[in-house]
């Protein structure tokens, strides 16, 4: 019985600490995406749709670039420092990364600028001025270097460290876009200057903390460490570019620039169960996966957190679908209203997204990494028929749909090959359960009439305050699992209730 009751122990502490560390980045998540969200009456009425569609395609043509330059560093990274046994060798592994990221940088800005003019004629047409991918190749490249430094964060596990730097980034960035869209009328131009004046000041400040506290040294050995092991995540990377992504390039051919503006405003709001929920646990799980694997209970840890996850993650995209409509009509302008019918397709694509990272736990223990990059270029390789298919007859319809299914299909697959590379059982059938009951509740809601919108808001919120009920009917949850979830929750008032302390004495 005090063996049982220590194993218990244990597995709450250790799901406690991951819970402890996803609430912190949640909370920098929501608030760097506030602050954003509180921005999108601002840039839709100092940007034309056209001139947000044009962003959105830097934004993607860059980020692709990323896919390759990356490399899995941070995946390897965050592996190599658990795995090193002394703090010197965990030093070696910090400095190697960012050597080689500092390097891989700026050959690659020092390479690309004499392509900048070609480049932008091919990807945005020859009335878009050149300057505008210049000022995106110049921000991305700081940004990369810059996130060796915040992937050292994670894997000290300084997760508050981490999201300050992330809300004062957004904040300046923020702030930047106001002076220079608003007050000094440069419209789109701010907004990519803006992004460059604040990555430079990351790369500077981050950098010199960096290198510090780490000093500077260099490993080969280490380096191709790394490098065999993060390397088969750019295959990974770039299929899942092209899940997120390659839908607003066949928007853009095969319907307008605008269609890919207003496409873009619907897919950020599905885009925030990500945000919110998904990365912020993806951060915390990239490191924290390997320390429990060294428990030796790790099998009901990682079982527990699976549905414990999931459950959270299907709870929050069922929100987010069900006051999709009302959200877009009070925050947008007009022009972009016909955006809320994309958002509960993309948000449910974010939550197999999400479901399908959980899954690819055991690829990663076994250090079979090729294989995340297999299943991913078949999602890619479907993403892209899905696309052109659906979008050339049904328009962002058609673009979102491609995105779910696309995202669906990753998840079976990384739930194969895992099993096949590290069996851990999961308890696949009931987390399927959790989601069938939300896309019930999610009809229902769409069903409701809309008399009045007082009377839709309050029916639908009546409907999310019962689905949890009735998860608890439909006895998804084991008796170990809600004794898990009696614990978090008094740990997360424990942690309300000692910084209200806090700030009462201090006051």
């Amino acid at each position: 019985m005090t063996a049982s009751s220590n194993d218990n122990d244990i597995i709450q502490r250790q799901i406690g600490t991951a819970v402890r560390h996803s609430v912190v980045y949640g909370l920098g998540s929501m608030a760097v995406k506030a602050l954003g969200f509180l921005m999108l009456p601002f840039y839709t009425r100092y940007l034309l749709p056209s001139d947000y569609g044009v962003l959105e395609i830097l934004d993607l043509s860059i980020s692709l670039l990323g896919m390759f330059l990356n490399m899995g560093i941070t995946a390897a990274l965050l592996r190599s420092y658990a795995a090193a046994e002394t703090a010197e060798r965990k030093r070696q592994v910090v400095s190697t990364a960012f050597l080689v990221t500092a390097a891989t940088g700026l050959i690659t800005l020092l390479v690309s600028v004499g392509l900048v003019s070609p480049i932008s004629r091919l990807l945005l047409g020859p009335t878009v001025p050149s300057r505008y991918l210049l000022l995106s190749l110049c921000s991305f490249v700081l940004a990369y270097i810059a996130n060796l430094p915040r992937t050292y964060l994670r894997a000290i596990e300084a997760s508050g460290a981490f999201v300050v730097v992330d809300v004062v980034v957004l904040f300046l960035n923020l702030l930047l876009n106001i002076y220079f869209s608003a007050v000094l009328k440069m419209g789109l131009a701010g907004i990519l200057l803006s992004s460059l004046v604040v990555a430079g000041l990351q790369v500077v400040v981050l950098s010199a903390w960096t290198l510090h506290r780490v000093g500077i040294g260099f490993s080969r050995k280490l380096m191709q460490e790394m490098a065999r092991f993060g390397l088969p995540l750019i295959l990974s990377n770039l299929a899942i570019y092209t899940l997120n992504f390659s839908d607003r390039f066949f928007l853009q051919h095969l319907q307008s620039l605008d269609v890919v503006g207003i496409y873009a405003v619907g897919y950020k709001f599905g885009y925030m169960l990500n945000y919110l929920l998904v990365q912020p646990f993806f951060v915390m799980w990239q490191s924290r996966m390997y320390l429990i694997h060294a428990e030796p209970d790790h099998v009901r840890i990682f079982g527990q957190i699976f549905v414990l996850y999931s459950a959270l993650l299907t709870y929050g995209a069922l929100g987010l679908s069900v006051f999709s409509a009302e959200t877009v009509r009070a925050m947008v302008d007009a022009r972009f209203q016909s955006s809320q019918e994309v958002i509960p397709l993309v948000t449910a694509a974010y939550l197999f997204c999400g479901v399908g990272y959980f899954l690819q736990l055991g690829m990663f223990l076994a250090g079979k990494t090729y294989l995340v990059g297999i299943v991913s270029a078949g999602a890619a390789v479907l993403n892209l028929g899905l696309n052109y298919l659906l979008v050339l007859h049904f328009g962002m319809i058609g673009a979102a749909w491609a995105t779910l299914l696309s995202f669906m299909a990753i998840t079976v697959g990384n739930y194969w090959l895992s099993q096949k590379a590290f069996p851990i059982p999961l308890a696949i059938g009931r987390v399927a359960r959790i989601i069938a009951l939300a896309v019930g509740f999610y009809l229902v809601a769409r069903s409701l009439p809309s008399a009045s919108l007082a009377f839709v808001l309050v029916a639908k919120t009546t409907l999310l305050l019962i689905f949890p009920v009735a998860l608890w009917n439909a006895r998804v949850f084991s008796a170990a699992e809600m004794e898990t979830l009696t614990a978090t929750k008094d740990m997360l008032i424990g942690m309300v209730w000692s910084k209200g302390r806090r700030k009462v004495v201090n006051a």
